[in-house]
């Protein structure tokens, strides 16, 4: 795919996900019952880390992508665009990872571990503040610090290159395992489970789980992750088959299959809209709606200006 038609891809979904996503937030924002949900808290801090990612990450590949170089050329400029895009893909990556797990706790152990407050934070927030912070503080010490080694950046490559760490093959190594292979995998086994815990339930007909309460917080959940599985597992094996076994395999692919990454922010906006389905009704009247025009009809009583006496 040439750079100018992947500046176009990009362009087109960008505008529309800003978009959905600041109504997104409005909504939850101004929906207390729904803000407050402990299930809805992962989704509104994801939401918020792809809303960063459309704004302050996009622009720098779609302006690679029109340009066909990196503008400007510095090395302050690729040391930003290397630890935000590395900083906020495995953020990302680390919290449907966290929410696909936390879903089998909600679902199957809310009465026993999210009634005391110090469980509360054990299963809940510090998971959370961990996704925020384990990448950038990683990314900010071997990127931007590198004290093993420095980066010579290249002003003609996506990304200006990559940095000197991946060099250092065991540190290479534990950022591909723990950093994409890990949570990329644990989005997937997780979400295998719950469909099996779920089948096994309704087959069994256990009612430990009451499954009506239950079901659109599965099926969200199936949805979103769905899209991150389907865009990032392809790269994940890629990777992980040139790392132990054919450093060739699927090299002619392989631009191909580290642009795909882009669209789950573009499209993660649009994926958590058709999950809620309130909203659409709401935009649809809002879109939809007519004025009407009111006919106010008088009606004169001949006797009404009279002042009637017995």
């Amino acid at each position: 795919m040439e750079q100018q038609s992947k500046f176009i891809l990009i362009f087109a979904f960008e505008i529309p996900a800003i978009v959905l996503s600041i109504i997104l937030f409005v909504y939850f924002v101004s929906n207390r019952p729904i803000r407050s949900k402990l299930k809805n808290h992962g989704w509104f801090i994801l939401l918020t880390i792809n809303f960063f990612q459309l704004t302050l990450r996009m622009p720098m590949p779609m302006s690679y992508y029109y340009l066909n170089y990196i503008w400007p050329p510095t090395n302050a400029y690729c040391l930003w665009w290397t630890w935000c895009e590395y900083s906020l893909n495995i953020i990302g990556l680390f919290l449907m990872a966290w929410i696909s797990i936390e879903r089998h706790l909600l679902v199957f152990h809310s009465h026993t571990l999210f009634q005391l407050r110090w469980k509360k934070w054990l299963f809940h927030f510090i998971p959370i503040v961990f996704c925020l912070l384990w990448a950038p503080l990683f990314f900010f010490v071997f990127v931007v610090i590198s004290p093993f080694c420095t980066t010579v950046w290249n002003f003609n490559l996506l990304l200006c290159g990559f940095p000197c760490y991946f060099r250092e093959k065991i540190l290479n190594q534990f950022d591909f395992i723990f950093n994409l292979f890990l949570p990329v995998f644990t989005i997937m086994l997780a979400n295998i489970t719950l469909v099996t815990r779920v089948i096994y339930q309704k087959i069994s007909r256990q009612q430990i789980v009451h499954w009506q309460r239950h079901r659109k917080m599965v099926l969200q959940l199936w949805i979103v992750s769905s899209l991150y599985m389907g865009l990032w597992l392809p790269l994940t094996i890629t990777l992980f088959v040139e790392m132990t076994t054919l450093p060739l395999f699927m090299v002619d692919r392989l631009q191909e299959m580290q642009f795909a990454p882009y669209f789950v922010s573009l499209l993660l906006p649009m994926i958590c809209l058709s999950t809620q389905p309130e909203l659409i009704t709401k935009i649809k009247n809002f879109l939809w709606k007519r004025p009407t025009n009111r006919i106010t009809v008088g009606i004169l009583n001949r006797d009404a200006g009279q002042t009637l006496t017995n």
